[in-house]
């Protein structure tokens, strides 16, 4: 199973480590000994994961800021000792059909809800019992063995009901699975009910890179700078422009293919040059962001994919810096029960091991 560890047991990198992950704090509500975030009451923020990692949630009261029809994802701020957002996850199914793809997509937080009438944002909930945002929550907690047969590693799993789309009339679901052992990463299995038309491809796509204001694509042998790649691009749109077949992927030692993605800024808390409104400026330390992929779920047809923003989403806000990458997805045809795992580490792509083979040189961030 691939992990991921330090490299070198420097005090740069332990110090980088107690900066960006988890810290509790004794008088937040998610002070406690056990390193699992789970709802425990009715009306608990609907939030899952690990204070020693990340967490995932939905739109709930009390819980991680966003549009609806989005999952969140976050950490426990090391400054707060509450959760923060990092990112989101929109699903966007595409049906099987003769029409161009983007006329058989859909999108998760962008489509009217049919549920919740005059609301944007598929509706997203884990009772399927009654297709009510359930106040509790279910989810299911065991454990198992570890490989060597000395410890026991605990998996948490969470079914997300995703309403019916309008547009291409696709219905799906998924499950969203953490392990103890792997604290940073969440796996999201994908389904489509029996009821859907026939899915293509099921993509789950990182929505909200320009709030870290990731810049660099790790690729096989290189670096691919979201300002290079968008240099002439001068609109308030997404700059439509970065497919990367699997072959330009990177692989890790036991055959997953991975894609990273980080900022090019040593600091991007320190927000320099911010002239955005309030809500774009990053709260957490720098981080790695990543799809992974399984080599067990591997098609032929894998690739990562990018696009970029001059200014941020909805308004005209130029970001600082210059233009970031948005979303962050790996796509690839449609399979039932295929996985696609979202990490975030405070380690540099090439501080992984063990080693990613093809990994770009390392580069130093740029001073803010």
């Amino acid at each position: 199973m691939w992990s991921i560890r330090i490299s070198v047991f420097s005090a740069a990198i332990v110090t980088a480590l107690c900066l960006a992950l988890p810290l509790r704090d004794s008088g937040s509500a998610y002070a406690g000994e056990s390193q699992w975030v789970l709802p425990s009451k009715p009306g608990d923020p609907l939030l899952w994961g690990r204070k020693d990692g990340i967490v995932f949630g939905l739109p709930s009261e009390g819980g991680l800021p966003g549009p609806r029809g989005l999952i969140r994802i976050g950490v426990i701020s090391a400054e707060t000792g509450e959760p923060a957002l990092l990112n989101f996850i929109a699903i966007e199914p595409v049906t099987v059909g003769r029409k161009n793809r983007g006329d058989r997509m859909a999108f998760s937080e962008l489509e009217s809800s049919e549920l919740d009438h005059g609301l944007y944002g598929k509706r997203l909930w884990v009772d399927a019992g009654n297709s009510r945002p359930s106040s509790l929550g279910t989810f299911r907690l065991s454990s198992f063995d570890s490989p060597d047969g000395r410890s026991k590693i605990e998996r948490l799993t969470v079914r997300i009901e995703v309403e019916r789309f309008t547009a291409n009339k696709a219905h799906v679901y998924l499950l969203a699975s953490m392990q103890s052992d792997h604290p940073r990463e969440v796996q999201m299995t994908v389904y489509a009910h029996d009821d859907s038309p026939a899915i293509e491809e099921l993509t789950l796509t990182a929505t909200m890179g320009n709030y870290e204001r990731l810049r660099w694509l790790w690729l096989k042998n290189r670096v691919i700078d979201s300002r290079e790649l968008y240099r002439h691009y001068l609109g308030d749109d997404f700059a439509e422009r970065g497919t990367y077949a699997l072959r330009r992927m990177l692989r890790t030692a036991n055959g997953d293919a991975i894609a990273f993605c980080t900022s090019n800024e040593a600091a991007p808390e320190n927000n320099p040059n911010f002239q955005a409104k309030d809500h774009w400026r990053y709260q957490l330390r720098r981080l790695t962001q990543y799809w992974r992929v399984p080599k067990s779920n591997v098609e032929r047809d894998l690739r990562v994919r990018v696009n970029g923003r001059r200014v941020y989403w909805n308004s005209h806000d130029p970001i600082a810096g210059g233009v970031a990458f948005e979303n962050f997805e790996v796509r690839e045809r449609y399979k039932p029960g295929q996985s696609f795992i979202f990490g975030a580490m405070a380690e540099e792509p090439w501080e992984v091991l063990p080693l990613i083979t093809g990994l770009a040189a390392s580069r130093n961030a740029e001073d803010n």
